[in-house]
């Protein structure tokens, strides 16, 4: 039997195939979207506590509400059309240009996927 550290290791080295399931599903509902993945992975500081950060940056303003409403519809399509496992350690984040200006500001680096 695997122990939960090796099977969180396994899925934290699919984070380009997660990323791009969710980058697809994010094009699907705002076809201009762009998708980076963030954080500790971006970095290659990858820990067994660590999750993908995935940022989409969505070329329209986005009020609170909106935000997580695409934040919930973004997850499910990415599960329901193109198989991101429910238990794959991502974590959405869901900004308009003006706001994801912050994270690429605390961001080393940030890889542009698709």
């Amino acid at each position: 039997m695997s122990s939960w550290v090796e099977f969180r290791f396994s899925h934290l080295r699919r984070w380009r195939e997660y990323a791009e399931k969710v980058a697809r599903a994010a094009r699907d509902l705002e076809p201009d979207a762009e998708v980076y993945v963030i954080g500790g992975v971006a970095e290659d500081r990858v820990t067994v506590l660590s999750d993908i950060d995935i940022l989409i940056v969505v070329k329209r303003k986005l009020e609170g509400r909106e935000r997580r409403e695409l934040f919930k519809k973004v997850l499910i399509r990415a599960m329901d059309a193109y198989g991101l496992p429910f238990d794959a350690p991502v974590e959405l984040h869901v900004e308009d240009e003006e706001s994801a200006r912050r994270f690429f500001a605390s961001s080393k680096k940030a890889i542009r996927i698709g």
